[in-house]
């Protein structure tokens, strides 16, 4: 069972690809010396996956594009990552606080959402970060069905 956090990103990236839940996984390597993951999955735009093990970051890069960092969209985002450490979620929804910290970020209109790792917690940290990414959708879908469409050609239903 790999322990260093390469490793562990490497395998389970590849497990959900193997699973058919990402299309065409691709490692690259940074000018900075980081990992970055590229696939497919949640739309046709390739998502962009990066671990940065100095700084214990796993991280989705801009998985969201054209969210202005004062829109009502963004507000309505944050607060929800804000909640996912909440006690009062189940379990398998929760991100635990003892494992993992998470955070979005708005840099020039791209949202990126991760998780700051504790303990050597990467195995936990992905699952949890490809499960809120997941959740994040589901709520876009439910109450921002116009950015949905605009941004991932969601059907208009």
């Amino acid at each position: 069972m790999p322990t260093q956090p390469l490793d562990v990103v490497r395998k389970g990236l590849q497990a959900y690809a193997d699973r058919g839940v990402f299309r065409g996984l691709d490692e690259v390597i940074t000018r900075s010396g980081r990992r970055t993951f590229r696939f497919v999955w949640l739309g046709s735009r390739p998502l962009e996956f990066s671990l940065d093990p100095k700084k214990r970051l796993l991280r989705f890069n801009k998985l969201l594009p054209n969210v202005p960092s004062k829109s009502s969209l963004y507000s309505d985002l944050s607060n929800f990552i804000k909640t996912r450490s909440d006690r009062s979620l189940p379990k398998h929804r929760r991100v635990d606080a003892r494992y993992a910290e998470v955070f979005c970020a708005n840099r020039r209109g791209d949202v990126s959402i991760g998780l700051r790792v504790k303990g050597n917690q990467y195995a936990y940290g992905l699952g949890r970060l490809v499960n809120l990414a997941h959740e994040v959708f589901v709520q876009l879908n439910d109450k921002y069905a116009d950015y949905m469409t605009e941004n991932f050609d969601a059907p208009q239903e």
